[in-house]
């Protein structure tokens, strides 16, 4: 079986990708908190959601900023970007929108997953008040927004750069393989199936606003 073809993974999206995910995974833990709740004899009440809500925002108001803190000197994408050196050699399809979309459902299902084991582990030791749920809930949404902050600092690196950086491989789980950037000004190594990529916010700072050289 043949392998995938190498691709281009626009590196800030895919930072934006994982931070979704992780919002995303958050909710749905919420659902499974919920459905686990109902098959109790509590069942759901006032008081369950009550906690669950308030134990969910204190977690994540609370997680926030030692997540940014701990993120921001190991484990923020934006710290690898010094790392990327400039595309050469055969030209590369970007990753197409089916691409993207398969790898959204597949990353949020795994982090739900994941999610789900630690949730019931937790209400098994502290019993299902409503607490345990919270504080899954709540870690993982802290964690997705602190991400989410910084695919918008690479977003700003690119524009005062005047680059866009890619991860080059077959799969977004692979990005450590490679990171190479492209100038803003250039076309992109090739065009996905899916059409032409979005142009560069400001166009090229070489024509005029008539769309002829400056």
């Amino acid at each position: 079986m043949a392998a995938p073809p190498v691709k281009l993974w626009h590196y800030a999206s895919l930072a934006r990708l994982w931070s979704w995910s992780l919002v995303a995974g958050a909710v749905l833990l919420l659902g499974i908190g919920a459905a686990l709740r109902a098959t109790t004899q509590e069942g759901i009440d006032l008081r369950w959601l009550g906690v669950v809500v308030g134990v969910s925002g204190g977690t994540a108001v609370l997680a926030f900023p030692a997540l940014r803190l701990w993120l921001r000197r190991s484990a923020l994408p934006s710290l690898r970007l010094p790392q990327a050196v400039r595309a050469r050699g055969p030209r590369r399809l970007q990753a197409a929108p089916s691409d993207w979309r398969r790898w959204a459902v597949l990353t949020t299902m795994i982090l739900t997953a994941g999610g789900a084991a630690m949730m019931v582990f937790l209400v098994g030791m502290l019993g299902g008040g409503g607490t345990a749920e919270g504080v899954v809930v709540g870690l993982l949404a802290a964690w997705g927004v602190a991400t989410l902050e910084d695919a918008r600092r690479i977003e700003r690196t690119e524009r005062s750069e005047g680059r866009r950086y890619y991860a080059v491989c077959r799969r977004p789980a692979a990005v450590g393989d490679r990171l190479v950037w492209i100038a803003s000004g250039s076309a992109p190594a090739a065009e996905s199936a899916a059409g032409p990529p979005a142009p560069v916010p400001g166009g090229d700072p070489r024509r005029s606003r008539s769309g002829r050289p400056g």
